[in-house]
């Protein structure tokens, strides 16, 4: 996974999360855009979750990027912004989740859980 968020503070708290979701690395943690694109393009993640606003972009930009790797990432956008015109544009933008991160986390770990057992499935198939 690579995480995206301009708060370290923020990154911090997700980091201890995903500790109850072992089967999920951490391959890299970016502060901007910029950054998680950089991250994309190097690491090849099955997961890209990031914060909408992103210091030198946005969210928007990542996604774009997101469209053009094979194979695609799971795209996970998360906000404290999280209005009906934000919402509309990361999944038109190529968002797969939309997650308002005022409200409580434990949705979210039980989705990233189903995630990574997806994947495993499915990198187990393929072996």
């Amino acid at each position: 996974m690579v995480l995206a968020d301009g708060s370290a503070i923020v990154r911090a708290g997700i980091k201890r999360l995903l500790a109850a979701v072992p089967e999920i690395q951490l391959v890299e943690e970016c502060n901007n855009a910029d950054e998680a694109i950089a991250a994309i393009e190097e690491h090849r993640p099955d997961i890209v979750m990031m914060d909408f606003r992103l210091g030198t972009g946005t969210a928007v930009d990542v996604l774009r990027k997101c469209r053009a790797t094979k194979p695609r990432p799971v795209r996970i956008v998360y906000t404290l912004d999280a209005d009906a015109n934000t919402r509309a544009i990361s999944y038109a933008s190529g968002a797969d989740v939309f997650f308002d991160k005022s409200r409580d986390m434990a949705p979210l770990l039980v989705m990233l859980r189903k995630m990574a057992a997806t994947l495993l499935e499915n990198q187990s198939a393929t072996v």
